[in-house]
């Protein structure tokens, strides 16, 4: 009875024993937060904003550009953040031309690495709208129909007020009945924040 009391314990002992001592269990993990879907209407002043969590604490971010490297965690906003399991970063984005491309390389504390390739296209042309039809509907109504077009993608459209739902393309037809209302106008934004205006007559 003592000995299989004394087996499960020392069993129980050891489990617990390889729990506290587990190694790391993920490699860093790295978020861009903004701008968000890779693209953006300006290049002036850009910052790229995200985040790097890992379980045991991260040790570096490096953002690699043209071959030059730069460590986040030397700087004066961040040095105190180094260890922590989650810390908010952000980074100029010094582009030429219409692209930027980066190497965003985090280090945990147990030398785990993960590469986060990252390529922002800065795109500052505006979407196009398409009116071909409008028909008074009566009861102070309209049908307002055209398509909508960007060289990315269409990200929103709102008739008269009302936004539509759809999945952001490059082209997006619109068939909508709407109220007339004080500003009567389509709104198009694209995928970059890029928008367009025009009156619904």
């Amino acid at each position: 009875m003592f000995g299989r009391f004394l087996f499960t314990f020392s069993l129980l002992a050891l489990i617990l024993t390889g729990c506290i001592t587990r190694s790391d269990a993920m490699a860093p993990r790295i978020t861009i937060v903004e701008p968000a879907s890779g693209t953006t209407r300006s290049a002036d002043n850009l910052v790229v904003r995200g985040y790097a969590m890992d379980d045991s604490g991260i040790n570096s971010i490096r953002v690699n550009v043209n071959d030059k490297e730069t460590e986040l965690l030397d700087s004066e906003q961040l040095k105190n953040e180094k260890g922590k399991k989650l810390i908010n970063f952000g980074f100029r984005a010094n582009q030429v031309g219409d692209r930027f491309l980066a190497n965003i390389v985090v280090d945990d504390t147990t030398g785990r690495t993960t590469t986060l390739p990252y390529e922002l296209i800065i795109d500052t042309i505006k979407p196009t709208i398409e009116i071909t039809g409008v028909t008074d509907l009566g009861d102070n109504r309209l049908r307002v129909v055209g398509i909508a077009r960007d060289n990315d993608k269409v990200k929103s459209i709102v008739i008269a007020g009302q936004a539509l739902s759809f999945l952001p393309q490059a082209e997006q037809p619109f068939d909508q009945e709407v109220d007339i209302v004080e500003t009567m106008t389509i709104d198009v934004t694209d995928n970059a924040g890029n928008t367009e205006s025009v009156p619904i007559q």
